[in-house]
C-alpha cells in the first residue's frame, strides 16, 4: 500500500504543477499575442483642405531605452515601409546633412519657423518625428516575451500643425507548456531564442509595419525619382560570425547574399544583405521567396546610385 500511496501522491502533485503551469501560460500567452496600439490624433488634411502632404521627412528619433542605436533601427525601418506607399520620402542622408553640416538646422524646440525652413531646405510638406518608448524582456523558463514600442508624430511644415500622432507596442512571445519532463530543455531554448538580436530586428520591422500602414496616404502620389536601387536587408547582427553564416546559408540557396558592417552610435551591426535589384517589384519577388522558403521578411531598403 507504501507504494501505492506514494504513486497516488505524486500523480496529485503532477497534476497540481500542470495545472498552475497551464494557468501561468494562459496569461502569459494571452498578454504576449497582443500589441497596443492607440491613434492619438488625426487630421491629415493641407491647410487648404484639398488634399493630404505628399513628401515626408523622418527626422532623427529619440532612444528612450538602453539599448545603443535603437533609435535609428526603427526610423530606418519605418522610412523602408513608407518606401511602399504614395509619398515622396526624402533620404534620410540627405536630412541628416541638413541637421548636421555647419549652419544645419537645429530641431530642438521644433517650432513653426523650424518647421517651415525643413520644408524648404528639404521640400517636403511634413516631417515625422518620433521616439522609442520602450525595449523589454522577459524570460521565464519555457517562456519569453520581447517587445519594442515607439511613439511618432507627422508635422505640417507649412503652418506648424501637428496632422497625425500614433502610438505601438509590437510583441513577440515564444515557449510553450511542456508535455512531458524531456520537453523542458526544447521549450527553455526556443524562449531564449526568442531574446536574441535577430528577435529584435523582426520585432522592429513589426512595429514600424504597423505604424507605417495606419498613416494615411496623399490623394495623388508624387514622382518618384528612378535612380535607385532595392536590397533586402535579411538580418543585422552585433556578432560578425553569426552573419557571415547566414551570408553563407543564403548564398547555397542561390540568394545574391552580402555583409557590410557600419557604425551607428558607438555601436558596429553587421547587416546581411540580399540583392541589390534595380526593379522593385523583382525586389519584392525575391523578398517573398525568403519567406517562402526560410520563413523571414526582410526590409526592403531603397539605395540612391
Amino acid at each position: 500500500m507504501s507504494h501505492v500511496s506514494r504513486f497516488i501522491r505524486a500523480h496529485r502533485w503532477q497534476r497540481v504543477w500542470l495545472t498552475i503551469l497551464v494557468a501561468v501560460s494562459v496569461l502569459l500567452l494571452a498578454g504576449g499575442c497582443m500589441s497596443r496600439r492607440q491613434v492619438v490624433y488625426q487630421e491629415m488634411d493641407s491647410p487648404n483642405g484639398v488634399s493630404r502632404p505628399r513628401s515626408i521627412a523622418i527626422l532623427p528619433f529619440h532612444n528612450a531605452t538602453d539599448t545603443p542605436g535603437l533609435g535609428q533601427m526603427v526610423r530606418q525601418s519605418l522610412y523602408d515601409h513608407l518606401s511602399h506607399r504614395r509619398f515622396k520620402d526624402v533620404e534620410l542622408t540627405v536630412v541628416d546633412q541638413a541637421l548636421n553640416d555647419p549652419g544645419g538646422i537645429p530641431v530642438d524646440p521644433l517650432t513653426p519657423d523650424v518647421l517651415r525652413n525643413l520644408g524648404e531646405r528639404l521640400g517636403c510638406d511634413a516631417v515625422v518625428t518620433g521616439r522609442v518608448t520602450e525595449l523589454e524582456r522577459l524570460f521565464m523558463g519555457v517562456y519569453s516575451q520581447l517587445s519594442v514600442g515607439a511613439d511618432i508624430t507627422i508635422h505640417d511644415t507649412h503652418d506648424g500643425r501637428r496632422l497625425w500622432s500614433d502610438s505601438h507596442v509590437a510583441r513577440l512571445h515564444d515557449g510553450g507548456l511542456p508535455l512531458t519532463p524531456l520537453g523542458l530543455p526544447l521549450s527553455g531554448v526556443r524562449s531564449g531564442w526568442n531574446l536574441r538580436d535577430s528577435q529584435i530586428i523582426r520585432a522592429v520591422d513589426e512595429l514600424t509595419r504597423a505604424l507605417a500602414d495606419r498613416i494615411p496616404e496623399p490623394d495623388t502620389p508624387m514622382a518618384v525619382a528612378s535612380a535607385v536601387r532595392f536590397e533586402l536587408q535579411v538580418g543585422a547582427y552585433l556578432d560578425h560570425e553569426l552573419a557571415v553564416d547566414q551570408r553563407d546559408e543564403l548564398e547555397a540557396k542561390g540568394f545574391p547574399a552580402a555583409v557590410y558592417s557600419e557604425m551607428q552610435q558607438e555601436t558596429i551591426w553587421h547587416r546581411v544583405m540580399v540583392g541589390p535589384y534595380p526593379d522593385e517589384r523583382e525586389a519584392l519577388r525575391v523578398r517573398q521567396q525568403l519567406e517562402d522558403q526560410l520563413g523571414i521578411r526582410p526590409f526592403l531598403r531603397r539605395q540612391p546610385l
